[in-house]
């Protein structure tokens, strides 16, 4: 069940949500379903596309398969695992994910990720303005010694919504999970209309209910109309291991969601998801967690039931 302010939804609708979740199977609503349980087997660890970082490869890519992730970035073979976990909402395979210190891929920070999600059909799943209103659902569980990534300022990220490549621009979304959950954006106009040299700065959004629940899952449900000026709008779900409902701990209404940027030739490009974790250089410190499927859709019910299973 999903719960929402009063304010906002007519008496009964809670319980419409109930109903849906409980009876209705997936379906054409859900548009990606990555699944773990073959991660891996997809990837080519050694060809012309393998990039090399001192003698060592960081970053494979993956035929053009249905439902899973293009290019995979890491710094050992041992960063990104599947694993079966019983407690998990789905209680099947999730990705162990693991960075420790010095895990640089050949860009800032250090991660492990994989990027460039694929359709149904194989073809490339980018995010653009025309992608419209869509679900996302994902659960996260971090370490139950879990410490966020080191230094008085830094940042650590679970998913991301890359903008183009050539804005050089933080992401325009993403979940950060560092000494709490919350959102990350860089949306709308990327230099505030033109006006300024350089890109605006990131803007971190707290969560009604952002802590971590070290050792257990926690289970968020995305609502988003994507859109470079105030059409757009996000509302972040949070349900807990245990719980039986969601209950809404973000909303932004009228608020861009996508970037663009009015001082090049070509201000509007494409954006792309990328999921694991990244996170600015942390001596000392390995972050170590697990993420269950990422689902996108179009139905907040059907997207929940693919992501969590039936309640």
């Amino acid at each position: 069940m999903i719960a929402t302010p009063r304010s906002l939804v007519p008496r009964g609708l809670t319980l419409l949500y109930l109903s849906i979740l409980m009876t209705s199977p997936a379906s054409a609503a859900v548009t990606f379903l990555g699944d773990w349980a073959d991660f891996g087997t997809q990837f080519r660890e050694s060809g012309p596309q393998t990039r090399m970082l001192d003698g060592m490869p960081v970053e494979w890519v993956a035929g053009f398969g249905a439902n899973h992730w293009r290019i995979v970035q890491e710094r050992g073979k041992d960063r990104l695992q599947v694993e079966r976990d019983p407690t998990s909402p789905k209680g099947g395979a999730v990705l162990r994910v693991e960075v420790r210190p010095g895990d640089s891929v050949g860009w800032s920070g250090e991660r492990a990720e994989v990027s460039h999600m694929l359709s149904p059909t194989g073809a490339q799943y980018p995010v653009t303005a025309e992608s419209g209103h869509e679900v996302y659902g994902l659960a996260v569980k971090v370490d139950p010694q879990w410490q966020p990534p080191a230094n008085s300022w830094h940042w650590g990220l679970a998913l991301q919504l890359h903008g183009p490549d050539d804005f050089g621009a933080p992401p325009a979304f993403a979940l950060a999970v560092e000494e709490d959950f919350h959102i990350n954006s860089c949306a709308g106009d990327l230099v505030e209309g033109g006006t300024l040299a350089r890109n605006k700065n990131t803007k971190s959004l707290p969560l009604t209910r952002g802590d971590l629940r070290r050792g257990h899952w926690v289970q968020f449900l995305i609502d988003v109309v994507w859109a470079n000026d105030s059409r757009g709008s996000l509302t972040v779900y949070r349900r807990d291991e245990g719980e039986a409902d969601f209950t809404a701990v973000l909303t932004q209404v009228s608020q861009a969601t996508l970037q663009f940027r009015s001082s090049t030739p070509n201000p509007v490009g494409t954006h792309y998801w990328k999921m694991g974790y990244y996170r600015s250089p942390s001596p000392g410190v390995t972050s170590r967690l697990w993420l269950g499927p990422l689902v996108r859709g179009n139905s907040l019910q059907e997207v929940a039931v693919a992501a969590f299973g039936r309640p």
